[in-house]
């Protein structure tokens, strides 16, 4: 009778930790586009009003962002920094495509910012500030539909882990 008490609470303990992993992979990948849009910001900012060069710019948004974007924004203004004989546009794909595993950004978000990486340092200020714009609203438009989905469904994802496990108990006794 133990045993089987330790092992339902262990199945009800795991569906649950499942539920709250569903509900946190929102909420982080919501912090990130929130880093990401505050980063681009920053950017907007500096190419508008002081024309900073890209690498200098990059490393200095770095330092203000937290997380995977201010190691991204790092990573991209040390390797623009050493000048190995690619583009701005290869460097921040790359960067990109790996820290893209290392978060909780999905695909889409993902070929978004590659989408905007593609503009950096080949249009005139005008067309970049357009450009950032772009990916601006794609981010504050993304971050309302997490909202959105965070208060319908977030308790839903701690009911279901709690549900599916007494459910799961409840058939194996």
């Amino acid at each position: 009778m133990m045993i089987q008490l330790i092992g339902a609470l262990l199945i009800v303990s795991a569906t649950t930790l499942v539920g709250f992993t569903f509900a946190a992979r929102e909420k982080y990948r919501l912090k990130e586009l929130e880093e990401i849009e505050r980063g681009i910001l920053l950017m907007k900012n500096q190419i508008s009003y002081l024309g900073t060069p890209l690498a200098q710019l990059l490393e200095q948004i770095s330092w203000k962002t937290q997380g995977v974007t201010g190691q991204a924004f790092q990573d991209i203004a040390m390797k623009m920094m050493e000048r190995q004989g690619n583009s701005a546009e290869e460097i921040w794909e790359r960067v990109w495509l790996e820290m893209g595993k290392k978060s909780y950004l999905t695909a889409v978000d993902i070929e978004e910012l590659i989408a905007f990486g593609r503009t950096l340092g080949f249009l005139e200020k005008e067309q970049q500030e357009g450009s950032m714009d772009m990916l601006l609203f794609y981010l504050r438009e993304k971050q309302e539909q997490i909202k959105k989905r965070l208060e319908k469904n977030g308790r839903l994802y701690y009911s279901m882990g709690v549900l599916s496990g007494l459910l799961i108990v409840i058939t194996l006794l």
